[in-house]
């Protein structure tokens, strides 16, 4: 019993990673599902689509989570066979630290 509360008092309280959660939607505001999204640092790489840093795909409610990023904008380009964001405000803020940060992006 006293190990139990020795131990306790040493316990560390663990930061949340820095997450970007993306949904996707059309211009009727509907989710788009199995929709490709891919993040890039730079906008030379999203411009030539270049150097990814990660791709995801959204599910059926139009969401995708990226976990473990950095604090810093990044370019998305969300698409499916259809639709695609180009030139739609394609670039994040800088993302908070330790929070999980939320965009939806257009595609049409």
């Amino acid at each position: 019993m006293i190990y139990f509360l020795i131990s306790q008092t040493a316990w560390t309280k663990t930061q949340m990673p820095t997450a970007l959660k993306i949904q996707v939607i059309d211009a009727f505001e509907n989710p788009v599902s199995d929709a490709e999204v891919v993040l890039y640092t730079t906008e030379e790489n999203y411009r030539f689509q270049k150097n990814a840093f990660a791709k995801g795909e959204t599910d059926k409610k139009g969401r995708v989570t990226f976990r473990r990023l950095q604090p810093i904008p990044y370019f998305i380009d969300a698409r499916n066979e259809l639709k695609k964001n180009d030139g739609l405000a394609a670039l994040t803020d800088s993302l908070q630290k330790n929070k999980i940060n939320i965009v939806i992006v257009l595609i049409e």
